[in-house]
């Protein structure tokens, strides 16, 4: 039967029809492998939208949806793919900049990813979330200006968000350090760890003001900020340092060890303390120790023998002058260095923390040594995170996993945000088969030191996953 054309079209729209409606009842996951499909975007397995953004590719929605699923995954690279199809449809869209914001900044384009979150406050400034990463990015990114603004905005929609607080006083610290004490002194209802940390840096602050010497003032606050693994801001504190006296041999070998710290080259910076103050123990200390890490352990010997003779008992001195002897072969004259020290300093935890750290982190006669000079340290200064962490480490090498964990555990009590001994507690749930819980260690040491040789071990043990 000859049917007329009208009819003829009318048939073949209603074929179209049919077949788009079967499409849709068919998974993803089949039409995957089926000759017509090829993914928009690499995911495996791909998003529930991928065939639909195939087949529909101006229907920004699917290409969306997909990509908000593989977010919520995540899986950045893909998420961005999928989003990157729906951006010229959605200019105005808040909650799509922050998302794409949110999946570029996961495959490490910064700038970009800090574009599209102020792009989608602009657009909707109620933005809780997008407000919060955009100052972490600004800290990140080291836009210091820019981020204390954000935190502004955020504290006060939070009044109580002590950890936005503290981080705030940081930054005032590392560019203002008297215009922080008030917010410093503020954070007395604040996790006790956050409490610790702001009476210390407060303290160091109050001090340093008190010898009127603007240049000694910002040293001071910036040795402080390594101490509390803040190396990009202790940067911006021992820069004002020096733009104040440009011959503060400590204030260069001090910038030296905070770049260090944030996995920057730290050689001119030493090199320069080295070459202004020749006779500090301090810069002579801090630049042996990184010729010792750099393998020129002569030039590393004569520098800390410099500082020794000026400070003789001191056991960071002590403890760096065993680690080079120990490496040239010396292990007798090692362990002299950190015993010396332990007997001059016996009632010091300090001293035996040098002792603990240089047996157990040496695999060096570590029950007859490491944990006996750690569990003394312990007692000496039992909320001393670096003596809990020695001695956990010192039962983990021992093959005692249960009792590590709980030393690394105590630890981490004492400093949450200690990146090794997350990296620790991770090692050691890992040797116990607790492989869930090992990699959420091991991923908050990443995190907390994303660039170090801390985060980098880490990574390496995630990616035997």
């Amino acid at each position: 039967m000859i049917r007329p054309p009208a009819a003829r079209f009318a048939y073949k729209i209603l074929l179209v029809i049919a077949g788009v409606a079967l499409l849709g009842l068919i998974p993803a996951s089949s039409l995957q492998g089926a000759v017509p499909f090829r993914p928009v975007c690499a995911a495996d397995p791909p998003p529930s939208a991928a065939w639909a953004a195939l087949w529909f590719p101006r229907e920004s929605d699917f290409a969306v949806s997909a990509g908000r699923e593989l977010l919520a995954r995540p899986d950045y690279p893909a998420a961005q793919c999928y989003l990157s199809l729906g951006e010229k449809a959605r200019p105005q869209d808040p909650v799509f900049q922050s998302d794409l914001g949110t999946a570029l900044w996961g495959t490490g384009q910064t700038d970009q990813a800090i574009a599209h979150w102020e792009r989608a406050l602009v657009l909707d400034p109620s933005l809780d979330g997008t407000l919060n990463q955009l100052w972490r990015g600004y800290i990140q990114t080291r836009q210091w200006t820019k981020a204390e603004d954000a935190i502004g905005r955020w504290m006060a929609r939070h009044p109580d968000d002590t950890e936005a607080a503290f981080t705030l006083a940081l930054i005032q610290a590392a560019h203002d350090p008297g215009s922080a004490l008030a917010l410093l002194d503020s954070l007395n209802s604040a996790p006790p760890a956050l409490q610790k940390k702001s009476r210390e840096l407060a303290a160091v602050i109050r001090s340093a003001i008190a010898y009127r010497v603007p240049e000694y003032i910002f040293a001071r606050t910036g040795e402080e900020l390594i101490h509390l693994g803040e190396p990009a801001l202790a940067e911006e504190a021992f820069h004002r340092a020096i733009d104040r006296n440009p011959d503060y041999g400590e204030a260069y070998a001090l910038l030296g060890a905070a770049q260090e710290a944030a996995g920057e080259n730290p050689e001119d910076s030493y090199r320069r303390g080295a070459a202004l103050a020749p006779k500090s123990a301090l810069v002579c200390m801090l630049y042996g120790s990184w010729l010792r890490r750099k393998g020129d352990l002569a030039e590393a010997h004569w520098w800390l023998m410099q500082a020794w003779s000026v400070t003789p008992g001191d056991w960071n001195v002590a403890s760096e002058l065993a680690q080079v002897d120990f490496a040239l072969g010396n292990v007798g004259d090692a362990e002299g260095w950190v015993v010396q020290a332990v007997t001059a300093h016996p009632q010091e935890a300090e001293a035996w923390i040098a002792l603990a750290g240089f047996y157990i982190e040496n695999d060096y006669q570590i029950e007859e040594g490491g944990i006996p000079a750690a569990r003394q340290a312990v007692v000496l200064a039992p909320t001393n995170d670096r003596a809990l962490d020695l001695l956990g480490l010192g039962w983990f090498k021992a093959g005692d996993f249960s009792t590590a964990e709980r030393f690394f555990l105590r630890a981490l009590e004492q400093n949450p945000d200690s990146a090794v001994i997350h990296l620790h507690l991770g090692m050691c749930l890992q040797e116990e088969g607790r492989i869930a819980e090992a990699r959420t260690e091991l991923e908050s040491a990443l995190a907390l030191d994303p660039t170090g040789p801390v985060g980098k071990r880490a990574s390496s043990m995630l990616a035997k996953y």
